[in-house]
């Protein structure tokens, strides 16, 4: 750049930041500092230092006369029940540092911290976390202190508070508003609110104090007690019937003795008064089953009861049904009332009142992650802790899925149309350019309006990778293998996913692990030194060692092999019994929501995930037990002996799918058969290959009812019973179903005669 453009660069630098200046000092003239409107309850006068006004709404008298409520009154009580349960379905906890990258230490810390902290409930932090939100919904706002030692360098506890007994008020000399609270000589305490936390649900403007969600059911409940009163009135005196008794005057007057008329009226009016006592006084000391005879000066009649009509009170409880429903922000079904609504509105409701339990679980969670924090600043570090609750579900799976389907074959759509390419329709479905060029991409055809028939359906030729066959499974000798077979290989490649990010985990767990105690090496340098013939198991020490430091998390790794597997198992089911009723050429749809077929998916993904996480935690710790007992422990020989462990391996992953996808697949044609109702008896067929099964093998040509079990020999030669090959719903164990290919032959109505022989 010449002198000259410098030159003119330099001046137009100094024309914008003279405009910029004018601008801003244009606009400073036209502002002023502070705050220029008051809130309604700062008072006017320059002594003001009183309490900032709580809404009589929200006294402590009403909060307690909610408490009452939310305990006697039926509906109240299950309002609360069904909040509390579906607003804390679990919790994640995570530890950050500034960077944004997990601080493992201090997640360490904070989980030992959560376990301890809420003793008054038994509970750690979940249990805390239930009292938390009954405040935010009972009284509209959330407390919490935080207890520290007297040394200040940790946590003794976290305190519940209950908010209505915490007021605020603002300084005279400052203008700051603080939390405070009455003490039991009448003054207020000024709370240190870097330890004491208050969060307050929907509050007014101008007010820090909140809005209990569920404060219009006192009115809505006092109401009520007043009506049922009324009716237990109306019935008392409508529901029952009652004598209608009549003193026929004339009869009396006819049947006055001559001396009493003649003494004159007086003599006659108390003849008549003493006659009537007399009959009150008959009919008052009947009893129930008594029977009476009465003169014919007496008139006895039935008034009330069925005789008499009844207010129709029907339009009085609903308008109070829907009143208690609206009051406490509840959806009908869940305070069992029954309203009819289209499943469209159905779903919208539901998210709304999900959106609502989001809000109060917001106020937990940041009142959480406030005392989380403070933990972490007392012990030193500069990490945040981030509370995440577990998603409450809003939308039905297979709705989703089908909205997804189509938006995909909408993009297909566009790319073949020209108007998108390949990377933006995967961006848009899946967050990230296309891995690779379509090699298919037309809009698969739309099936018939009804069941999807799965099976009449030619194959497409295979053109990608995740389309291929797993040989072993497509041995099976059912119709549906094929599907199966291909299924086979996409969970596999699912699982194996999964075992590779276990695998990873545990390797930098072993990496950030603490140095094994020197007692536990010389312990087990003296087990070695004993000459024996195999190597001796882990001892309690050591397995308690490894549980502790690389093996924390079974439950969630369990709760992550339970939801892929449930996936792919509910699929295997779904192919196997549409294939089945297509075969029986019924025409009933096999429904996926059978009630006995989804307890058995449940049962089974149950209980694979706790089989293969208890099969990966015993190979860990012996995998780590071989490298420590041959003398070699370093931190680089457990990361290899873990890397080159079949545990984590395909051919685990591969046994997995296999044995899931089987087992479900003849799951789904069991329950398909059971579905069509043509199915009376089942011949068991082994696969009579050299890798069958001695026990299965034997099996082969047993007849049993459709409802009945077989009998089959596991490896140890025990008998175990079966519903059918791969069914575990009897107690049959691995050894009789993992890998297993066997199947049954159908016994159709009709053949009643093959059950006999």
């Amino acid at each position: 750049m010449n002198i000259i453009d410098r030159f003119y660069n330099w001046r137009a630098q100094r024309q914008v930041k003279k405009y910029f200046t004018g601008v801003r000092q244009s606009v400073n003239n036209r502002i002023d500092s502070g705050r220029q409107t008051r809130d309604r309850w700062v008072k006017q006068f320059a002594w003001y230092d009183g309490l900032i006004r709580r809404d009589h709404l929200r006294s402590k008298n009403i909060m307690d006369s909610l408490r009452l409520i939310r305990d006697i009154n039926p509906d109240a009580s299950l309002a609360i029940w069904n909040f509390l349960r579906l607003s804390n379905q679990g919790h994640e906890l995570e530890c950050l540092k500034p960077t944004g990258t997990n601080d493992k230490q201090g997640l360490d810390y904070l989980n030992s911290l959560a376990s301890r902290v809420g003793k008054l409930y038994a509970g750690g932090t979940d249990q805390l976390i239930n009292v938390l939100n009954l405040t935010g919904y009972t009284q509209g706002a959330i407390a919490l202190e935080v207890e520290l030692n007297e040394g200040l360098n940790d946590v003794v506890d976290f305190h519940a508070v209950d908010p209505s007994s915490l007021d605020f008020k603002k300084d005279k000399d400052t203008g700051e508003i603080e939390l405070v609270q009455k003490q039991p000589d009448g003054t207020y305490k000024v709370l240190n609110q870097e330890q004491v936390f208050y969060f307050p649900i929907d509050p007014d403007i101008g007010d820090p104090y909140g809005r209990s969600p569920i404060l219009p059911v006192l009115q809505i409940v006092f109401f009520q007690v007043e009506v049922l009163k009324d009716l237990k009135a109306v019935a008392h005196h409508q529901g029952h019937a009652r004598f209608d008794i009549s003193i026929m005057e004339e009869a009396i007057l006819k049947n006055i003795p001559p001396s009493i008329a003649a003494q004159g009226e007086t003599a006659v009016r108390e003849f008549v008064m003493n006659y009537i006592k007399d009959i009150e006084a008959a009919f008052k000391g009947l009893k129930p089953d008594d029977n009476f005879i009465h003169p014919d000066s007496v008139k006895v009649e039935m008034a009330g009861g069925t005789n008499g009509k009844s207010m129709d009170v029907t339009k009085i409880i609903d308008v109070i049904n829907q009143q208690v429903v609206s009051a406490l922000k509840q959806l009908p079904i869940l305070l069992g009332r029954n309203e009819g609504s289209t499943e469209t509105h159905g779903t919208i409701q539901w998210q709304i009142y999900v959106a609502g339990i989001e809000s109060i679980q917001r106020g937990t969670k940041r009142i959480l992650e406030k005392a989380y924090n403070l933990a972490l600043q007392i012990q030193g570090k500069q990490s945040r802790a981030r509370v995440t609750f577990n998603k409450i579900r809003t939308t039905d799976r297979q709705a989703e899925a089908t909205a997804e389907k189509t938006e995909t074959e909408t993009k297909i759509m566009q790319i073949n149309q020209g108007w998108i390419d390949n990377n933006e329709a995967a961006n848009d479905m899946v967050g990230h350019d296309a891995v690779g060029e379509p090699i298919n991409n037309s809009v698969p055809a739309t099936p018939p309006v009804g069941r999807s028939r799965r099976m009449q359906v030619k194959r497409a030729p295979k053109t990608r990778t995740d389309d291929e066959e797993d040989e072993y499974v497509k041995e099976l000798d059912t119709p549906y293998a094929s599907d199966l077979a291909v299924l086979t290989t996409r969970a596999r490649d699912a699982f194996f996913s999964l075992l590779k990010d276990q695998r990873d985990q545990y390797i930098e767990n072993v990496k950030v692990a603490p140095e094994l105690p020197s007692r536990m090496l010389v312990s087990i340098n003296s087990v070695r030194s004993i000459t024996r013939d195999e190597k001796p198991e882990p001892d309690a020490e050591f397995e308690e060692w490894v549980k502790v430091n690389i093996l924390k998390g079974q439950e969630e790794q369990m709760a992550l092999w339970n939801d892929e597997g449930l996936d792919w198992i509910e699929q295997a089911a779904q192919i196997a019994g549409e294939a089945t009723l297509v075969e029986l050429e019924s025409s009933i749809d096999f429904n996926t929501k059978d009630e006995t077929l989804m307890r058995w998916l449940t049962n089974r993904a149950n209980d694979s995930a706790e089989l293969i996480q208890g099969t990966t935690d015993r190979d860990v710790i012996m995998a780590l037990w071989d490298v420590v007992y041959d003398g070699k422990y370093s931190i680089d020989k457990c990361v290899e002996a873990l890397q080159d462990s079949f545990t984590f391996s395909e051919g685990r992953a591969t046994r997995i799918a296999r044995t899931e996808v089987l087992n479900a697949g003849r799951a789904g044609q069991y329950h398909g058969d059971m579905q069509s109702g043509m199915v009376i008896g089942k011949e068991w067929k082994s696969a009579k290959q050299d890798r069958t099964r001695a026990g299965h093998r034997a099996a082969d040509g047993q007849i049993v009812k459709f409802d009945g079990a077989f009998s089959v020999e596991n490896g140890s030669g025990v008998k175990e019973e079966l519903l059918f090959p791969g069914d575990h719903s009897l107690g049959a164990t691995a050894s009789n179903t993992v890998q297993c290919r066997c199947w049954y032959k159908r016994i159709l109505q009709g053949e009643e005669d093959k059950l006999k022989g």
